[in-house]
């Protein structure tokens, strides 16, 4: 199959629900809470090394994902990862807890104070609604506390923001959000939404259709108002990586490059939560928080194994899917390329080097994105994988001329 044309999935795989791949079998661990232990990521690089290909995927759900499985492997990962506190025995709970949370709640000060309340009560209410399962693979939500990340840093079909008062939040859902309700209210409305999401029978997705987000409210009876667009710098946080300063004591951002972890890397990153509180807060932006640092001998370790400690390292502007080596629609080593492609990628911008038109591993605009194919490359300004390209150059000599000569002409 040529990345003319894609097939789109629509599902993601799960602790019981792996998936094939060219590469070997997929299984994805979502750690509760989006945090894992320094004996958990041990063990996550255990059996990545001892069952796997020894490739882990930080996802832009927070979630942790392993390739290259047998597909007897797969039935035998659940027991284990249950047995090391990483799963669900129930299958349908396991299923609905795809619940991103602001990476510092209850580290950082200015993070709303209920933040971890609000969390544990949605991911309660997740669990014990069973109808929920019917919701589609990809299906997300996110309780934003704000704070150091601020509020809007995270996205999801459906949203809990802390709201301006005390143990206030708001629920936002595709264009439409709440007025601030009390926690227990908002986490009841969002629950709603997703209950009649199903009942009504549909499948596009709050997040990539906004308009659901009003039909929803509609349905709940609720005053709701129209969500007005963040500005850019709110989008994401503007520092991930490095020192977070004012966000907690000791608290510093670790990048891994496309999001792509070795077991080595792992094992050096649970060695280096050691140095602090023993816990690595996974983000969905292909970083991991650690806390409660005393010194920065750490940093040249895990700097050894390849991760990203600088907020200006350019592996931070690019984005790149699992390529030939995991998906039979690629025809080219995108991840190599796209490293190969960072020294020209202006600092604030982010370039996408993307296996087909699918763009699974940034569906959103970028500065450029570059569409591998058979026999030349796509190149995209300002726009997603499925876009119109500019131009299409024949080989990748041509693509790093062109990537220099646009960054001449940003003074980068």
């Amino acid at each position: 199959m040529t990345a003319a044309s894609p097939v789109v999935k629509g599902w993601c795989p799960g602790l019981y629900a792996p998936m094939q791949a060219a590469d070997g079998w997929l299984v994805r661990v979502r750690p509760s809470l989006n945090r894992i232990s320094a004996a958990q990521a041990r063990v996550i690089a255990q059996e990545a090394e001892g069952h796997g290909n020894g490739i882990i995927t930080l996802t832009n759900r927070a979630n942790l994902q392993l390739r290259g499985f047998s597909h007897t492997d797969t039935q035998d990962f659940p027991g284990r990862m249950i047995a090391a506190g990483l799963g669900l025995p129930d299958a349908g709970q396991e299923k609905r807890q795809n619940l991103l949370v602001s990476p510092l709640m209850g580290d950082d000060p200015t993070c709303a104070e209920t933040t971890a309340h609000v969390a544990d009560r949605m991911q309660q209410g997740l669990r014990q609604t069973e109808g929920l399962s019917a919701l589609p693979d990809k299906f997300g939500f996110a309780v934003d506390g704000g704070g150091f990340f601020s509020v809007g840093s995270l996205s999801a079909d459906i949203m809990l923001q802390a709201g301006a008062g005390a143990d206030m939040w708001r629920v936002v859902c595709g264009s439409a959000r709440s007025e601030d309700l009390t926690s227990e209210a908002a986490v009841t409305l969002a629950l709603f939404l997703a209950t009649r999401f199903v009942a009504l029978g549909l499948t596009k997705r709050p997040l990539r259709e906004a308009s659901i987000g009003p039909d929803l409210f509609a349905e709940s009876g609720i005053v709701h108002h129209a969500l007005l667009p963040l500005p850019l710098w709110q989008q994401k946080p503007t520092v991930s990586v490095g020192p977070l300063i004012g966000a907690s004591a000791g608290a510093y951002g670790v990048g891994v490059p496309l999001g792509q972890i070795t077991p080595a890397m792992l094992q050096a990153c649970a060695w280096a939560a050691e140095q602090g509180d023993g816990i690595l807060r996974l983000t969905p932006w292909h970083t991991m928080v650690l806390a409660g640092q005393q010194d920065t001998a750490w940093r040249e370790t895990l700097a050894n194994e390849g991760l990203v400690i600088t907020p200006n390292d350019a592996r931070l502007r690019v984005k790149a899917c699992s390529g030939v080596a995991g998906c039979a629609q690629a025809v080219a080593d995108v991840g190599a390329q796209a490293l190969d492609l960072a020294r020209f990628v202006p600092p604030g911008r982010v370039l996408h080097v993307s296996g087909c038109h699918k763009g699974c591993a940034y569906p959103k605009p970028a500065w450029v994105t570059v569409v591998s194919g058979l026999h030349h490359s796509a190149l995209v300004r300002n726009g997603c994988a499925g876009d119109e390209p500019l131009c299409y150059l024949p080989d990748k000599t041509a693509v790093s001329a062109q990537m220099q000569l646009w960054a001449k002409e940003e003074g980068a």
